[in-house]
């Protein structure tokens, strides 16, 4: 079972775009600058491309791109540096927004966009890392999410793993792909781009499941996989579906088809 997951650079991207335009997020003017300037095939963008995608992004500075319906972190979201001669100031901004944040650790129910906050406030206190055994070389810069180092050295990832999503159906294992309809990271868009590669047999075609009383999403029966959508859920379904997440990895588990009536 894959939950939104990035399967190939081509249709992830492509989707991604379309996906955005077909929401209302970028304008006719920015999405044909991107359409014909970018071969999404294409290892290194050009440099038309580049101007294009960076209009694109700038929309997610203002709207939370793994959930398009929710509101943004209010408290904002850290920006702390990794550079070793910063480490001092940033360690100081630190302990600055713990003290402003206080009121903000009590986490409602469901999707809280500021949980990325949160836990980088928290992986950073002191105790926190004493617990764990972590930082025990007393690194002068404080440990961030995600590391755009990280992200430049990272060279050994593949650009599609369709071979081995044909290689696993190929086997006769069971395979459910599901996606958030609200994910504009890993849209449906890009999915069904993505699957639609695959070229398999349609056994059922596109159809609403429900839960209980209500649609849950659509679905879709390939020989060999399934698709499933779930309505108005971002990039980590289950936080914003928690009973319809349920219900697909039980039917999942079960090896039974999504109720297609209300029940």
């Amino acid at each position: 079972m894959i939950g939104n997951a990035v399967m190939d650079s081509e249709t992830d991207i492509r989707g991604m775009v379309d996906y955005a335009w077909d929401h209302a997020l970028i304008s006719d003017r920015v999405y044909h600058n991107i359409k014909t300037s970018c071969n999404f095939s294409a290892v290194v963008p050009t440099q038309e491309c580049s101007k294009g995608l960076q209009q694109y992004y700038e929309v997610y500075q203002i709207i939370d791109m793994y959930s398009l319906y929710t509101p943004r972190c209010e408290s904002g979201y850290p920006k702390f540096s990794s550079s070793l001669v910063q480490g001092e100031e940033t360690l100081i901004s630190i302990s600055k927004f713990v003290r402003e944040s206080e009121i903000c650790w009590k986490i409602p129910m469901g999707y809280d966009p500021c949980l990325q906050t949160y836990a980088t406030v928290y992986f950073n206190r002191p105790d926190v890392q004493k617990a764990l055994h972590a930082n025990v070389t007393r690194l002068s810069h404080p440990w961030s999410l995600c590391s755009s180092s990280v992200v430049r050295a990272w060279s050994d990832s593949d650009r599609s793993v369709l071979p081995i999503i044909r290689k696993l159906i190929d086997a006769g294992l069971r395979m459910w792909v599901f996606s958030g309809d609200a994910d504009a990271r890993v849209p449906v868009t890009s999915t069904r781009y993505t699957l639609n590669k695959l070229r398999l047999s349609i056994t059922e075609d596109w159809s609403p499941w429900y839960s209980h009383k209500q649609v849950g999403g659509w679905t879709i029966i390939y020989e060999g996989l399934t698709f499933v959508t779930v309505r108005v859920a971002g990039h980590q379904v289950p936080t914003f579906a928690p009973r319809q997440s349920l219900q697909i990895v039980e039917h999942f588990l079960a090896n039974k088809k999504l109720p297609s009536f209300p029940f």
